[in-house]
């Protein structure tokens, strides 16, 4: 016979199954799959979370690198990683000074010819960003004419444009 204990526990188990997938019907913690892709962009074969081995296999060793710097409000060191011939930099982080390295973030600028997962890239217009990720807007950060965030600031994708052109695309965390 099983005990009152693990009646309980199987219970509201149930309960709180049945009430997630209430709150997810009404729309209170929203799950849509044009979300979940935004936390997993890249660029080409290029993407957060990668080592510093499949970078150099993709991309070649860098030009530069800076300092090991710690960054706080990560709690990890971080180095700039420069392609200035390829228009892009990475932020690579490792939990130690000198440690193994994965990509924090990436920023493509001019002469980068990679395109995101929704196909877009450098020189795209603002009107081809807003269909592609216009689902995945967050409105209260993008700016017309200028910026416009998918995802989040904490993670996701962000688009700067001048003169209706996307003239920087950033991947990663912009804020925490």
């Amino acid at each position: 016979m099983k005990s009152d204990g693990y009646l309980l526990r199987n219970v509201t188990l149930q309960f709180m199954k049945h009430l997630l997938i209430v709150f997810l019907i009404a729309g209170i913690f929203p799950l849509h799959a044009e979300e979940a892709q935004v936390d997993r962009e890249g660029f080409g074969k290029l993407a957060l979370g990668q080592k510093a081995e499949m970078v150099t296999s993709i991309l070649g060793k860098p030009e530069s690198k800076a300092k090991d710097v710690m960054w706080e409000a990560i709690g990890e060191y971080v180095q700039e990683w420069r392609y200035p011939a390829q228009g892009l930099t990475l932020n690579m982080s490792s939990p130690k000074k000198g440690g193994a390295k994965t990509v924090w973030s990436i920023s493509a600028t001019k002469g980068c010819s990679l395109i995101t997962a929704r196909g877009l890239r450098v020189g795209s217009t603002e009107a081809e960003v807003r269909k592609a990720y216009g689902a995945v807007e967050e409105k209260e950060s993008s700016v017309r004419g200028e910026s416009f965030v998918a995802g989040s600031i904490y993670g996701g994708v962000i688009f700067h444009f001048e003169k209706g052109r996307v003239t920087e695309i950033f991947i990663g965390a912009a804020a925490e």
